[in-house]
């Protein structure tokens, strides 16, 4: 019977034998390859935060959120949802690339030039108060990185179509590397200036962009001609935009409050409650690996166990996204200030409101990810409009009465709409019961019990059993 159970725990996440496993890696190679890097990334992350915290205090660190906020829209807007097909198209049918690659790549060319020319209207022409704080060099730095990061996205939307999640974890950490190094470089040179410390970071992404496009050289070069189909350009624009329209929504869900921050007070304002958002945000380290690596597998495995290996990614990234939540709860007094220094004090109040929506939001980027996998993103836009409506009438609501802890407790709210509306729909879509998908067996319970045995085997063979202690 323990052996049984042991086995039962020991393969819970294995793919099924029938899904090209000779071709292509399991979920939990592709999950272990891109967390590995995320945790990597995560950690230079933090020391790129750390320094633009302790080099420009509060209002600096506000200036640099409100171009990345920027930068960030203006992807979404200038990538017209291109790298949705990219992923989908690359995962089935990679040796047809020469059909629709073309088209993608003239997507891109047109999605940059209509970001750019929005992004030059908005700030050069309209100026609004919702951007106070944001110098004309800082806009001039976001105009070029807006391109740029559109083709680093599609880049990367092809390393995860190839399920080449090594690769792609190697190279997201290369741009966290290359731009901490690049913020070093500038700032000595020119000084602690938060336009300064926004180009080395983009110098850095330039550097990674590089690199990747030509390890990619091959596959790109079916997207090096003139001749595009129209119908295959609707095609992406057709696909694109179905999930791309949610992605925008979902973008202001997840930070309209900065800008509304902005408008109602100031960038000191918008600095502590970014180092706050940011450091919650942590927790969907775990949920966004999981979500990354079920996106394609999902899309090739529709008919061969696909509904079940879902409702268990599911059931533990919740379980994870829980522990994790009460951890940093409970330590974010004493890590705060130590990392980014006593001026962030205020941003531990921010971290406890909107804890609660992060740990709900986990569970959201799975379920969203395996509705994109089925071709049904429209599911994820519809709960991203309603938890949009939520935020913007939070925020205008709580921030002016609450200031940045209003903000983080308007997105909890919003958040949790988001997830359980989402649930919902999967639930109805997969067929399952409540408890399938979000309550954990006891085989699970087992899985982490005796991976943690043959860890402690591996550090200490002669003190740690191998036969897990529930076979007594």
């Amino acid at each position: 019977m323990s052996t049984a159970i042991a086995d039962r725990a020991s393969t819970i996440f294995e793919e099924d034998p029938r899904v090209e496993k000779a071709s292509r890696p399991g979920f939990l190679s592709n999950l272990t390859a891109v967390l590995g890097g995320q945790l990597s990334c995560a950690i230079v992350a933090l020391l790129v935060q750390a320094c633009y915290a302790r080099l420009l205090g509060p209002a600096g660190r506000g200036q640099i959120s409100l171009c990345l906020m920027v930068t960030a829209f203006g992807v979404l807007v200038g990538g017209l949802g291109g790298d949705y097909p990219l992923t989908i198209w690359t995962a089935e049918s990679r040796e047809k690339s020469a059909e629709w690659l073309p088209a993608i790549g003239w997507t891109s060319i047109s999605g940059s030039f209509l970001a750019t020319c929005l992004w030059f209207l908005v700030y050069w022409k309209w100026s609004p108060s919702f951007l106070k704080g944001m110098t004309s060099r800082m806009a001039v730095v976001v105009l070029i990185s807006i391109p740029l990061s559109i083709l680093f996205t599609y880049l990367m939307a092809i390393l995860t179509g190839l399920e080449w999640f090594r690769l792609r974890s190697g190279l997201a950490l290369s741009n966290q590397i290359t731009g901490l190094m690049g913020i070093g470089l500038l700032v000595s040179l020119f000084g602690a200036q938060p336009e300064i410390a926004l180009m080395g970071f983009q110098l850095g992404l330039l550097v990674c962009a590089i690199v990747t496009a030509a390890l990619l050289r091959n596959f790109l070069r079916n997207a090096c001609t003139l001749r595009v189909s129209a119908r295959r350009v609707y095609s992406v624009l057709s696909l694109g935009l179905r999930g791309q329209l949610g992605n925008l929504a979902t973008f202001f869900n997840y930070r309209l409050d900065v800008f509304v921050v902005n408008y109602f007070f100031d960038t000191t304002q918008v600095g502590l409650y970014a180092v706050g958002v940011l450091v919650a945000e942590g927790l969907w380290q775990i949920p966004h690996a999981a979500a990354l690596a079920l996106f394609p597998r999902t899309a090739r495995t529709l008919n061969r166990g696909a509904t079940q290996f879902t409702c268990l990614v599911i059931r533990q990234v919740l379980l994870v996204a829980c522990l994790s939540g009460a951890t940093m709860a409970l330590v974010s007094p004493w890590v705060i200030p130590l990392v980014f220094g006593a001026r962030f004090a205020p941003s531990v109040p921010v971290i406890w409101w909107i804890l609660p929506g992060t740990i709900a939001l986990s569970v959201s980027k799975v379920i969203c990810a395996d509705l994109a996998g089925r071709g049904r993103p429209e599911f994820s836009s519809i709960c991203a409009f309603l938890s949009l409506a939520v935020t913007i009438s939070l925020d205008l609501l709580l921030i002016p009465r609450m200031g940045i802890n209003g903000a983080a407790l308007a997105s909890t709210a919003a958040y949790s709409v988001q997830t359980v509306v989402l649930a919902v729909f999967l639930k109805r879509q997969l067929l399952v019961s409540w408890k399938s998908l979000l309550v954990p067996s006891f085989d699970e319970f087992a899985f982490y019990q005796l991976a943690w045995l043959r860890f402690k085997a591996r550090l200490w063979p002669d003190s740690a059993p191998l036969v897990p202690p529930w076979s007594n």
